[in-house]
């Protein structure tokens, strides 16, 4: 009999702004879309023979950590009782604990040391960055090669300025896109078409490996652009 073929595990990450300015409606809408995204993976890991879903959300505000203290959990193990939001917008402490868990799993990150899922990073933000410590942090993290193989995306909400955006472009660079979502009870609907989408594409690939030159990311970004056009009548 031949040995069982492990599976890729495929690391989705969310860098959530929870920052004053985030309570309510905003935080209200991030809870609820990362509960539905729990459901669908646990349905969609059940299915699948090729990937393993680990979860890792970073929220951020005057410092940054880890929900609950895990640098990431397996999907069926996640526990999720929303965001507690307050201070103010570090982003450069997010980047810090990113830039950590990028690393290696034989230098102390969550990434495997061969082969391997490139994977899906968020960053969500309703505001400025406080400080500029955030641009020295993100050269930092450049340089790892799992960031540069990650498919990346920002989503800006309810605010349209050159600031933000080029914050987040400077954040997906050529890997993803920035989303502005103009109302926030939109929220919820584009952070569950990026992270779903991504998921579903990547997890059925015949070859779930990583290669940052010739990656499956153009061809995520192609179908999650169309999803997003069809926002009004999406339903998962």
């Amino acid at each position: 009999m031949k040995d069982r073929i492990a599976k890729e595990r495929l690391n989705i990450i969310l860098l959530v702004d929870a920052s004053k300015s985030m309570s309510g409606k905003r935080i209200e809408q991030v809870d609820s879309a990362i509960c539905d995204i729990k459901k669908y993976l646990v349905d969609l890991q059940s299915e699948n023979t090729n990937v393993d879903f680990y979860m890792t959300i970073i929220p951020f505000s005057n410092n940054a950590s880890f929900y609950n203290n895990k640098e990431m959990i397996n999907i069926d193990q996640f526990k999720y009782d929303g965001i507690k939001t307050g201070g103010w917008s570090n982003l450069h402490f997010a980047y810090e604990k990113l830039g950590d868990i990028l690393k290696k799993e034989s230098k102390g990150g969550i990434m495997p040391d061969f082969g391997g899922a490139a994977p899906i990073i968020l960053l969500l933000t309703d505001g400025h960055p406080t400080g500029k410590e955030y641009k020295e942090k993100l050269k930092m993290i450049e340089n790892i090669p799992w960031f540069k193989a990650a498919l990346r995306y920002g989503i800006a909400i309810e605010l349209d300025d050159k600031l933000t955006t080029s914050v987040l472009r400077d954040f997906v660079g050529n890997n993803g896109d920035v989303i502005k979502c103009y109302d926030s009870s939109m929220l919820k609907n584009i952070i569950k078409i990026i992270v779903l989408t991504a998921s579903k594409v990547k997890s059925t690939s015949a070859n779930v490996s990583y290669n940052p030159k010739e990656s499956q990311n153009k061809i995520v970004q192609q179908q999650i652009a169309e999803a997003l056009s069809e926002t009004e009548d999406w339903e998962w």
